[in-house]
């Protein structure tokens, strides 16, 4: 009996240093009321042509010295604009967004990155920095010549930390049969997905949004991709794009 007692005694010791040392957690609950970033994609079609074009589009705010400069583009075509975000009359320093417009000459495989920081301080690291790889397909006609067939909004923190949850959105409507599908990269987590009716409530066939937040747990640059098809057929629609977590 005292062995037996003896026994019992040494297990629960076990059992609660093994806690205490982290090695089994409890699952703890993700608030994702809150993400540091919003990403907003808009895309058409599977491929994108060469004769069309991707925006990318950053929070920036030069009136504080920051600017956003291209640090890699080779093989693409770069447009570039800063819009500011209306303000009330008189105010100043509202920031607003730069604008990144992207084609290529040919077919191919391509990186854009561009860095956020002050000209002067040449000894300083950029507070963000966004790498993105792209691919055009073959342009077979002018169809889409000159059309945006993708757009990447950047809303918030462009380099959120380990841990750090962000919001993904894309328009969508599984009344047509069609539904968006996740598929990040190993190492980028899904938290929680949910489907936005927009429109009146109960409004057939209004459409809406989908959203995903997502984190990671390691400092690293992840891919995440969705497809939007039909049960049992190929893709009509997919993007990609990239998440830098520092």
């Amino acid at each position: 009996m005292n062995r037996l007692k003896l026994l019992s005694f040494g297990a629960c010791v076990l059992i609660i240093c093994i806690f205490a040392a982290g090695c089994i957690s409890p699952e703890v609950p993700v608030n994702t009321d809150n993400p540091v970033l919003t990403v907003t994609v808009e895309k058409a079609g599977i491929m994108i042509p060469a004769n069309a074009s991707m925006t990318y589009i950053l929070p920036a705010n030069p009136t504080t010295g920051y600017t956003w400069n291209v640090m890699e583009s080779s093989g693409l075509n770069v447009t570039d604009e800063y819009k500011s975000t209306p303000v009330p009359e008189g105010w100043t320093g509202g920031g607003g967004y730069q604008y990144y417009t992207l084609t290529a000459d040919k077919a191919g495989t391509y990186t854009f990155k561009t860095a956020y920081a002050r000209s002067w301080e040449t000894d300083t690291e950029p507070i963000y920095t966004m790498t993105q790889k792209l691919v055009f397909s073959e342009a077979e006609n002018n169809d889409y010549a000159g059309d945006v067939m993708l757009s990447v909004l950047f809303d918030g923190t462009v380099n959120p930390k380990a841990g750090d949850v962000v919001k993904i959105c894309t328009e969508g409507n599984p009344t047509t049969g069609y539904y968006w599908t996740a598929a990040p990269e190993t190492g980028l987590t899904v938290l929680k997905d949910d489907y936005v009716t927009e429109g009146t409530s109960g409004m057939a066939g209004a459409g809406g949004t989908y959203v995903w937040y997502v984190t990671a747990e390691k400092a690293g640059t992840y891919s995440f991709k969705a497809t939007c098809q039909r049960s049992g057929q190929e893709p009509s629609n997919l993007f990609f794009f990239d998440l830098t977590f520092v």
